[in-house]
């Protein structure tokens, strides 16, 4: 079966409307969307191991299936060069993506929107009683200054015992609480600067004296005459162009025309039983642009990466046998011969799942006419 997404023209950039082909219901109003480069979820917070389902914004009944309304939240998670799966009711969708608009904030595409002006601060107005200020605590008070005098003469101290040094008087006392004003020390720091710069400075001139290596004479260059010019000194060597990888070139071919024969002949050489993945993933997305096209070889390539039972490489592209019945189908539809053959292939893979009890395989037998 088969999910469309085309954009929303009216709620316009980065939504879009999911056409599920035959679908009739959506049990609970979610779906879920599997990538298939590397089978991951998508969840409200990005990609994800575990399978999230997710809830459209709007769902309409549509003549053949169900629309799924859908807003920048997926639209903008989306890849139109990536391959997709959508799980409904039960059922596998392949996805077709068709011209995306995305909103302006993807891949920081949109413009930044403007930060809202702070307002300009006024100056408080002057308080007219201003707030008391916290007073200091109060220093000491010093000693009262007597008022000068005749000094006393000192008594002395008997010599034969050494007496304590004499306390100082109340004039002394007040002269010594008084501290002194410390000296200025620029001029023991410009010294010291000076120093250190006649150290450097002598320390350099000895390196550059002692420790300097002999240069050789340069040899005198030899006058040219007039008649033998100078050789032109050789080219340095451009470096060489890396070639550019499949994956690269599939997506860069994608991104023009893309006519679907050209697609084809890019795809076949790819396909090869030891092609790598990143091979087999260019090779993909080549013949599933062809094959939306309407290219009927391109249908039948498409139909071997989701077929379960084939041998060679398919990249990161899971095994989908529903998918796989579905473009074998439209190839042998367009006149692809060896279709006949693959649908009978996939049938008795499909039979013998269904025996082993697999669901999905005896789900995919009762519609198979």
């Amino acid at each position: 079966m088969r999910a469309i997404i085309t954009p929303d023209p009216q709620r316009g950039a980065g939504h879009a409307r999911i056409l599920l082909e035959g679908c009739s219901a959506l049990p609970g109003g979610v779906y879920t969307l599997r990538r298939g480069s590397d089978m991951k979820f998508l969840a409200a917070s990005g990609w994800q191991e575990s399978e999230c389902p997710l809830a459209p914004d709007d769902i309409d009944s549509v003549s053949g299936g169900l629309c799924l309304l859908v807003g920048p939240d997926v639209v903008d998670q989306l890849d139109a060069l990536s391959a997709y799966q959508i799980g409904a009711d039960g059922q596998r969708f392949g996805v077709e993506i068709r011209q995306l608009v995305y909103s302006r904030d993807r891949d920081g595409g949109g413009a930044m929107p403007d930060m809202p002006q702070a307002a300009p601060v006024s100056a408080p107005a002057p308080d007219p009683k201003p707030a008391p200020q916290p007073q200091p605590a109060p220093e000491p008070e010093p000693a009262p200054q007597p008022v000068p005098g005749p000094q006393p003469e000192p008594i002395p101290a008997p010599e034969p015992e050494p007496t304590p040094a004499p306390q100082p008087g109340p004039q002394e006392l007040t002269l010594q609480e008084v501290p002194a004003r410390p000296k200025s020390r620029l001029p023991l720091v410009l010294a010291l600067l000076l120093l250190l710069l006649i150290v450097a400075g002598g320390a350099a001139w000895y390196f550059l004296i002692h420790q300097r290596p002999d240069v050789p004479p340069v040899p005198p260059v030899p006058a040219q005459t007039e008649s033998a010019p100078a050789a032109p000194a050789p080219a340095a060597p451009s470096p060489a162009p890396t070639a550019p990888t499949a994956l690269e070139t599939a997506r860069k071919h994608l991104r023009g025309p893309a006519d679907p024969a050209a697609s084809l002949a890019l795809a076949k050489p790819l396909r090869t039983p030891e092609a790598g993945p990143e091979e087999s993933d260019a090779a993909f997305l080549l013949l599933e642009d062809a094959a939306q096209k309407g290219n009927a070889e391109a249908m039948w390539l498409v139909g071997q990466f989701y077929d379960p039972a084939t041998t060679l490489p398919r990249g990161s592209i899971p095994a989908d046998m529903s998918l796989a019945r579905q473009w074998y189908e439209k190839a042998r539809a367009a006149g692809v011969a060896q279709a006949e053959a693959a649908l009978k292939a996939l049938r008795a893979h499909v039979e013998a799942e269904a025996s082993k009890g697999d669901m999905e395989a005896k789900m995919l037998l009762q519609n198979w006419k």
